[in-house]
């Protein structure tokens, strides 16, 4: 009996001192911010135009910039990094792994007080007091973390990432655009979140100027293996309208696609969607279409046109949209880069 108290009263020291580390890690953070925002007092209030739970418009209010962060999934993680206001974020969950944050920014992130693949009960979250929490549409589910309007009754705004609502028809580079302007205007980082958005269109202005004479149109797929299954990235997705933005002809349309199907249509390229759970098998994942002897003969097999592109560059892909754009342009026209 003695010793089954003393196994208790262990792990309850355990517990009670895990959480206590990590508010107060987070209440030390937030006095560190509070003197280190600066920020342009004629730029607020700020009004952005959002989305709720219930997938309808609203207008949110900021009296200044957020100052404690709760971001889920890598896009907004990456995104708040390159903006420069990492040391705001209390916790950053959805990313599993540091290795997939971008080099320049895995310093930043290794000083979240949290970061995790798995998200945090809202309970602790609320713990940490934040006042802005920003992620995709799913992130606000009743089972996740709760409404949005749960949140703003608590006085804490939040942010739906446009490309992740489920009901939108098409999801197009524009949403990837918005919402990073979107968080320049919350933050007061204006500059940065243009030159980040310029750096894409650029990229994409490049490639057009340079195919428009020769009227070269690449034929491709855009695939992810989903069991045995080939699930089609189509002209509705952010991968279909990166491609097709740079001039590619997207020639699979459909939601799913077969080995059959995939052999008559014989794409000059095909592009590979590696999901999160899966980063790190890529060629796992090339060996499926390049070792397979019914796929033997399609030209990109031949040519060795099949590349790997993850997850976080197609989709609700934030500052990693650049990732695809160039993947894709690389692919499509890879003489370009010769010269370039």
């Amino acid at each position: 009996m003695r010793s089954l108290l003393t196994v208790l009263l262990i792990f309850l020291v355990v517990v009670f001192c895990g959480c206590s580390s990590i508010v107060k890690v987070n209440e030390e953070s937030l006095e560190k911010g509070k003197e280190k925002i600066v920020y342009n007092k004629k730029h607020y209030p700020q009004r952005i135009i959002n989305y709720n739970s219930r997938d309808e418009k609203q207008e949110f209010i900021y009296d200044k910039p957020p100052q404690r962060i709760v971001a889920v999934w890598q896009d907004t993680i990456e995104l708040l990094l390159a903006l420069g206001i990492g040391d705001r974020i209390v916790a950053g969950m959805g990313v599993p792994d540091k290795k997939y944050i971008l080099p320049e920014y895995q310093h930043q992130y290794e000083k979240i007080p949290y970061t995790s693949l798995e998200n945090l009960d809202v309970e602790t979250i609320m713990m940490m007091e934040p006042d802005f929490i920003i992620g995709w549409y799913s992130t606000f589910a009743a089972k996740v973390l709760r409404s949005t309007e749960f949140w703003q009754q608590r006085k804490v705004n939040t942010y739906i990432t446009p490309s992740s609502r489920t009901s939108v028809y098409k999801h197009k580079l524009e949403d990837e655009y918005s919402y990073i302007l979107d968080m320049g205007k919350i933050f007061d980082k204006n500059e940065k979140a243009q030159q980040l958005v310029a750096q894409m269109q650029n990229e994409i202005d490049f490639v057009t100027a340079k195919t428009a004479k020769t009227g070269q149109r690449p034929r491709a797929v855009i695939m992810e293996f989903l069991g045995k299954d080939i699930r089609v990235y189509g002209e509705k997705t952010l991968a279909g309208d990166i491609l097709t933005s740079l001039g590619g002809d997207l020639i699979a349309k459909n939601n799913t696609l077969s080995l059959e199907q995939l052999v008559d249509l014989d794409p000059d390229v095909i592009f590979l969607v590696i999901i999160e759970r899966n980063y790190g098998e890529e060629k796992t994942f090339l060996d499926r279409v390049c070792k397979n002897k019914a796929l033997s003969h399609l030209r990109c097999v031949r040519n060795k046109r099949v590349y790997p592109v993850h997850l976080y560059a197609v989709y609700s892909s934030g500052i990693r949209t650049y990732d695809g754009i160039k993947i894709m342009a690389h692919g499509l026209y890879p003489e370009l880069y010769k010269e370039k």
